[in-house]
């Protein structure tokens, strides 16, 4: 059986999906640009199903990569997006903790849409 210490300390991933919201750039207490958005990817629940699974990833660009992307970046875009994951913990007013997860985004490339077959 193998223990959490024998798992490879690789962090990288890569999605792909449609920017489904975004908010403005935003700048940290230090200055650095941020641009947050959600990407939705629906992909078969198994090969040759009808069925689908949508899942909601939240993205992080952060620095000169956050600006060069702030007017190129739109809802509806199709996005493929490189990075790392990136763990928060929060706690609410009745003082419960919530953890997010989310993709720190170190490369992201704009994708041409393709139309979808009725």
């Amino acid at each position: 059986m193998s223990s959490q210490r024998d798992i490879p300390k690789l962090n990288y991933a890569v999605i792909t999906g449609i920017v489904k919201r975004r908010k403005g750039i935003s700048m940290t207490q230090s200055g650095i640009p941020v641009l947050h958005f959600l990407v939705e990817n629906i992909v078969d629940s198994y090969p040759g199903s009808l069925d689908t699974i949508k899942a909601e990833i939240e993205v992080d660009i952060w620095g000169k990569l956050a600006t060069d992307f702030d007017h190129k970046l739109h809802e509806g875009d199709a996005v493929l997006v490189e990075g790392r994951l990136a763990h928060r913990k929060n706690k609410d007013r009745a003082g419960g903790e919530h953890y997010k997860t989310l993709l720190r985004a170190r490369r992201i490339e704009l994708m041409e849409k393709k139309e979808r077959k009725a």
